[in-house]
């Protein structure tokens, strides 16, 4: 029990991610075709040590890595080498071979997260644990199905790997960096200064409108942050919880769910939500790289207003 408490953490899962960010950083650093090999070395290094003994190393030596990595990106030292990639017509014809099963590996994630939560919850652990440890340990036996699949070698999931994470580049470590400026965002009583704002602004008895602010507001602080979960807080004890849960006698998982909801809008619009919306644009080679931005705009801001509808209707009808 002991092993299976050391092992099924998430300091674990950190753990095997800094070993393949290592992995990344040496074949980075023996990669000549690179004119930047150096630097793209050591910004998959530093980050590959934040990972792996961010919990055992103090915040500042954690901070200052950090600004190191910011430095090497900013300094363009981080660049695309040579990752041995085969012909298209190689891989048309590996395509054509492999057809669909190439899907296992990818079903297998979510399908292997879900049934170790199932499994383990008589156990009744943290369920973050348990959901965040069986996504990672999950990554790795799809890894090992596609090698099966793909008759590729070990090595090429860390040259795969490495393609991947030089296409993304530094922004790698936006999300990071989001959610840690929203905890201190909320540290800093930001939230506190958005309610006496509004309140000054807009009348508090006017359901509608207050709804509207804090969609809204949730929207633009997710479009700032570039993180859902880092504006969350924010919003809710500036404006959820005071102005509507409390005036208005809402329920407060409804006003939960309707306001991180519609903080999507936002990040369907921000560049700082790299991850969903940068990252494809370089990873497929579009020709602009705010591409996916454009097309999910007028989407997004279709579902800003049914927010705001459906948010103030439940809480004007169910009173």
């Amino acid at each position: 029990m002991r092993l299976f408490d050391l092992l099924f953490t998430l300091e674990a899962v950190f753990v095997l991610s800094g070993v393949s960010l290592g992995a990344i950083a040496v074949q980075s650093f023996a990669d000549r075709s690179n004119p930047s090999r150096a630097g793209t070395g050591a910004f998959w290094l530093l980050l590959a040590v934040t990972f792996a003994g961010g919990s055992h190393m103090p915040s500042w030596l954690t901070g200052l890595l950090v600004l190191a990595m910011v430095a090497i990106d900013a300094a363009g030292h981080v660049r695309h080498g040579n990752y041995g990639e085969p012909a298209a017509s190689e891989r048309a014809a590996a395509a054509r071979r492999i057809g669909n099963r190439i899907l296992v590996p990818v079903l297998m994630i979510p399908l292997l997260t879900y049934g170790a939560s199932v499994a383990l919850a008589p156990l009744e652990l943290d369920a973050n644990r348990v959901v965040y440890a069986s996504l990672g340990y999950a990554s790795i036996i799809a890894a090992v199905v596609a090698l099966l699949v793909t008759r590729a070698r070990p090595v090429d999931v860390v040259t795969e790997g490495r393609r991947l994470s030089d296409a993304i580049g530094a922004i790698v470590i936006l999300p990071q960096l989001l959610a840690s400026l929203g905890a201190v965002f909320k540290a800093a009583g930001v939230g506190d200064v958005i309610a006496s704002g509004v309140a000054a602004i807009v009348p508090a008895d006017n359901l509608f409108l207050v709804v509207v602010v804090c969609c809204t507001g949730i929207a633009a602080f997710t479009f700032l942050l570039g993180n859902s979960f880092a504006a969350f807080p924010l919003v809710m004890a500036g404006v959820g919880v005071p102005m509507i849960v409390v005036p208005f006698g809402a329920d407060p998982a409804l006003v939960g769910l309707m306001v991180i909801t519609a903080a999507s809008c936002g990040t369907l619009c921000t560049p700082m939500a790299a991850n969903f919306n940068i990252v494809p644009a370089a990873l497929f080679e579009m020709r602009s790289t705010y591409g996916v931005i454009r097309f999910q705009a007028p989407f997004a801001a279709a579902m800003l207003v049914a927010h705001i509808v459906l948010l103030w209707a439940f809480i004007a009808l169910g009173r």
